[in-house]
């Protein structure tokens, strides 16, 4: 499996964050790319009584898979993820420390949907910890987990790429749960990443900042296109 590109909309300024989806769909409309609305736009839309899954949906027009990262906790599924699915997104994320409850109520929701739910580990202290929690959620259902690398931790020089290798090892026995990468990840990340034995089983490397902050997100977009190509043929599949 090609690990697809997934961009992070992280934006409070709803104007700007439409501004450079548009630029980004005008040269890259490409159906396997992923488009996120980040929390702070989900959160500023709601503010403002913006319907923001609408227009994000409405753009994507070619089928695009649309995330809500709702980051949701408590009742993630029938006070929020639903809402969210109905209104046309197709993943939503949810935060690995919700109660165990919570966890199977969002995997069996969206499963029931035909949706998807990713859970997010940053919320946890250190990677053994995350692995351990990975493992826990995998025995719940669970088949997207999101090996998240926070601003904070960005800051304190920490990359998701250390945690992707370790639960790729402690995940062998499951080939049908995949992860994403994601935090501060650039186009040459995605070498790195390749270098891991678990690339094949990334469902998505997600690129935020270096995207939408760039002065030209569109050319950096096609960057990471041509990075996931290239260390692809280097895996040995030319498909």
């Amino acid at each position: 499996m090609n690990p697809r590109l997934w961009i992070a909309y992280d934006y409070t300024d709803i104007t700007e964050c439409l501004d450079t989806l548009d630029r980004i769909l005008t040269r890259h409309p490409d159906r396997d790319i992923i488009h996120e609305i980040g929390r702070p736009t989900v959160l500023a839309a709601a503010l403002q009584g913006f319907p923001i899954v609408r227009e994000f949906r409405t753009r994507l027009d070619g089928g695009q898979q649309l995330v809500a990262d709702i980051k949701g906790y408590d009742v993630p599924y029938s006070a929020e993820a639903s809402e969210y699915y109905k209104a046309g997104v197709d993943l939503v994320t949810v935060m690995a420390t919700a109660p165990d409850e919570a966890i199977i109520e969002a995997v069996n929701g969206a499963r029931n949907d035909s949706k998807l739910v990713a859970f997010d580990l940053m919320s946890h202290r250190n990677d053994a910890s995350k692995v351990a929690r990975a493992i826990q959620l995998v025995d719940m259902g669970a088949k997207l987990i999101s090996c998240h690398t926070g601003w904070n931790e960005q800051a304190a020089g920490k990359t998701p790429h250390c945690l992707i290798g370790q639960l790729g090892e402690a995940l062998e026995g499951h080939p049908d749960v995949c992860m994403i990468a994601m935090g501060g990840l650039a186009p040459e990340s995605v070498f790195e990443l390749a270098q891991l034995p678990s690339f094949s089983r990334i469902y998505a490397i997600v690129g935020g900042s270096s995207i939408t902050r760039s002065g030209d997100p569109a050319s950096v977009v096609q960057a990471f296109l041509d990075n996931l190509r290239h260390a692809h043929f280097r895996q040995g599949d030319p498909s």
